[in-house]
Parts: structure tokens; sequence; C-alpha cells
């Protein structure tokens, strides 16, 4: 492996860029992880546009404290993160850092990629360093064409039986030369389409979906719940069909995405829920109070979600 490395001067910091030239991406089998609930209520915790930025600064630093005071407000099952971990040159160092973090708190967690982690690196700068943990469940999965990085799926379990699943999707990145795009965004390819059609199909409980950038469909918003707090939805550049899968086999009962930091709404649309996290990171960009968002599926199937806001649970 051959590092280049450069250094950037920023606002009077000296900030390395260690870009790796590293061995192609690994996928890996495409099995479920298999969790046991820990009570009858399976309850999780999404948090998400962390966009740590140096990772010692007073923001990075009240982001990580938030991640663990949002963590203790429950027994969470599982925490995801559903995007835009980091956004600096220095975000190999910072993805080392938030995986250290998560590993301290001693719950089960997941992440996505978002838009801004290969800003300056690539996914193999992040899947090189990930370290031997005993709480994170990420896989790279199986090969899809155009899918991205980052597409598994779990199974939890009730009394060793099948109680609820959990689909997570690479959305990618900014595709400003798709020229049949509406908006700038990449999207989800066929291939992860049909990964999940191919999956869903057979499942025989529901389930809850995470991506990172919205949708198409969240632009048909109406009668929603929450803050719609940016000039418009800033979704995906195309759609393929995902949503119309999950209206097909009515086993997705709700999909939840980051990416607009200013949008914390959901709405129902054909039976399912489209909903925005709470943006969590206090360097990004926004100013609605940071914060995540509880997700919780009852012992008869119920979903419940709310926000949970920063001064409910930092004194």
């Amino acid at each position: 492996m051959r590092k280049i490395v450069l250094f950037f001067i920023i606002i009077g910091l000296t900030v390395t860029l260690t870009s790796c030239q590293n061995e192609p991406i690994q996928y890996t089998d495409d099995q479920p992880f298999v969790l046991e609930m820990k009570a009858d209520t399976l309850k999780i915790l999404q948090i998400t546009d962390l966009h740590l930025t140096y990772g010692y600064d007073f923001r990075d630093q009240k982001t990580l404290k938030l991640i663990t005071a949002l963590s203790e407000a429950d027994d969470y099952d599982l925490i995801v993160i559903s995007g835009d971990l980091t956004m600096s040159p220095s975000a190999p160092r910072l993805f080392k850092q938030i995986i250290a973090h998560m590993e301290k708190l001693k719950t089960p967690w997941t992440f996505i990629f978002g838009n801004h982690e290969n800003d300056y690196h690539t996914y193999e700068d992040f899947l090189s360093i990930i370290p031997e943990t005993e709480y994170l469940y990420f896989k790279v999965g199986p090969m899809i064409d155009q899918g991205g990085v980052g597409n598994f799926h779990f199974t939890f379990t009730k009394d060793g039986l099948p109680f609820y699943r959990l689909y997570l999707l690479d959305s990618k990145a900014e595709a400003p030369e798709l020229e049949d795009a509406d908006f700038e965004y990449d999207y989800l390819s066929e291939g992860q389409v049909d990964w999940y059609r191919g999956h869903v199909e057979n499942d025989l409980v529901d389930s809850v979906v995470f991506m990172h950038i919205p949708l198409i469909q969240y632009n048909l918003y109406d009668n929603i719940v929450g803050t719609f707090g940016e000039d418009r939805v800033y979704s995906q550049g195309m759609d393929t069909g995902f949503f119309d899968a999950m209206v097909e086999f009515g086993k997705s009962k709700a999909l939840f995405v980051g990416h607009d930091h200013l949008n914390d709404f959901y709405f129902m649309l054909d039976g399912i829920m489209l909903a925005y996290g709470r943006a969590t990171g206090y360097n990004g960009y926004g100013t609605l109070e940071k914060g995540g968002r509880h997700i919780e599926i009852l012992e008869n199937g119920t979903l419940n979600t709310y926000l949970v806001s920063e001064s409910e649970v930092l004194s």
C-alpha cells in the first residue's frame, strides 16, 4: 500500500490528508446479521449527518457527547448512523475516532455511507482501517451493479424466532454528470432494487429501511409531521423502482433517511412512512436543535417514532 501525504492549512490549523491506494473492495456474503431483541419491544436509535470535521474541536466533541447521551436515553437494540459520518480531509482518522467512540457505548450499532465520506477519500480508504470490533455490525455486502458499498440486512429475533427485518442501502453521492437525472444526486441502481426485491419477497415478517439520500417520492410530501426547513427535498436523481417494490410487497413499513439537515418530518404515502432523522452533528449546517430519532416496534408490530433533541438528554 503506497501512501500519499498532503497538507492542508485550514483556518490556521494544519490538517493531514492521507490517501491510500488499497486493494480492491472485497465483497462479502449476503447473509443477514441476526440479533436477539433485549425485550418485547424492538428499539432503534437513528443518528445522522455527524459531519465530523476535526475531531478535537468543540463542535465535534459536543457531537460525541450528544451521541452518548442519546444512546443512554433508552436501552436500544441497535443504533443506526445513516450517513455522512465525516466531511473532512482527515476523514479516515475521524472514522476511526467514531468507531472507537461507538464501541465504548457497548450497544450494537451500524452505519451506511453518505455523500460526503468520499469528498477526499475512497471507500477503500475507510474499509481498510475498520478494526476488530465487538459491537459494530457492518458488511460491504454482495457485488451489485452500480450498487456502491454497504448493502446488507438484519433479522431481529424474539425468543429465537424472526420478529422484524432491517435493510440498509448505499445511496451513494453526487452525480452531476448524469444527463437524465432530475436532481444532482446519485440514486439506487436497478441492481440494488433487484437485491431488495429478492429478499423482501421471501420475508415472513415486516421491516424498515435506511439509506442516506431520500427517494424522489419524498417530493410527494403531504400532511407532514415535523419540520420542513429546506427550500426543497434534495432527493436522489432518478426513480428506479425502489418505492414501487416497497408498495408491491407491503413488508417494509417505513424508510428513514438523513441528508437534509433542516428537515426532520415524516408523512405517509401508500401506507408507507417516509421519514427523516434529526441531524446530529454540530459541524453540519442548519439551525435545528441537534438530536436523533427513536424508532420502536411494539410486540403487535405497531411502529412508533419520535424525535429526541439535545435539550432532552443534555443538561
